[in-house]
């Protein structure tokens, strides 16, 4: 077969015609390397081989195009790769970026850590969640989550527990369990919770007849008398409030 023509795309790619009406698309680094011209013929092993350098060309041009956007581990790699390349080129084109230090797992992992620690609200257990689901060796999950849960500090986990207080409606108790879940969530561990200071000024009074009111409206129209207040005491304390509280508000009630 011989190259009847060369068309220039966008991006630094051209299309190869053949004269047998096959055609492959080509980054320029390809048809200067294999010398790609006009003319030019090619038996049926030189063509195919050209087709497989010329993806696995291809397949590094993606990768580092990728890389350059942000750190990539070698999973989340493959995973674009395999997309659009067969696996033997996936892997050939893995092998030389990791030689190349482009792809290397530790350094992702660290990198990822700090992101987290700097940018985020987010604890250690999610960095170890996120590093699995790139299978990061276990090994470097491991050391790169102790080193995260080493950096956590009590400035750190009292402006997470300020920024939720000031959106929080309700009871202080009430606050300090959903806050707990909350942490919990963004992987968070028990001894981080101990770090934080609960002696605030909270003034929960407001919310607590607000809260009150509206049981009491919901109830009042189907119970009365102890009826009554055991729903009500239910409801409160299931609110997180103190049972003295809705004791004394509930006095002067009657139990008839």
């Amino acid at each position: 077969m011989k190259i009847k023509r060369i068309v220039k795309l966008k991006r630094e790619m051209y299309d190869v015609l053949f004269d047998d009406g096959q055609s492959i698309k080509v980054h320029e680094e390809s048809l200067v390397r294999y010398v790609l011209i006009p003319g030019k013929e090619l038996d049926e092993d030189e063509f195919n081989e050209i087709v497989r350098n010329i993806q696995y060309d291809q397949a590094y041009v993606a990768a580092i195009k990728y890389i350059s956007y942000k750190i990539r581990s070698i999973r989340e790699m493959g995973d674009y790769l395999n997309g659009d390349y067969e696996d033997e080129v996936v892997s050939r084109t893995l092998l030389r970026l990791q030689d190349e230090g482009y792809l290397n797992d530790e350094n992702y992992a660290r990198s990822l850590r700090n992101t987290l620690l700097n940018t985020t609200d987010k604890g250690p257990g999610h960095l170890q969640r996120e590093l699995k689901k790139h299978s990061i060796p276990e090994n470097t999950i491991y050391e790169e989550t102790e080193a995260f849960d080493e950096l956590i500090d009590s400035e750190r986990m009292n402006k997470l527990k300020d920024k939720f207080l000031r959106t929080h409606r309700g009871s202080y108790s009430q606050f300090k369990q959903k806050l707990r879940e909350k942490l919990t969530q963004r992987g968070y561990r028990s001894h981080h919770f101990e770090l934080i200071d609960f002696d605030d000024d909270f003034d929960e009074d407001s919310y607590f007849e607000k809260d009150f009111e509206k049981y009491y409206n919901r109830y009042q129209k189907k119970e009365s008398g102890f009826k009554l207040k055991q729903k009500m005491i239910a409801a409160m304390l299931s609110k997180g409030y103190a049972y003295d509280k809705i004791s004394e508000k509930l006095g002067g009630m009657n139990d008839g």
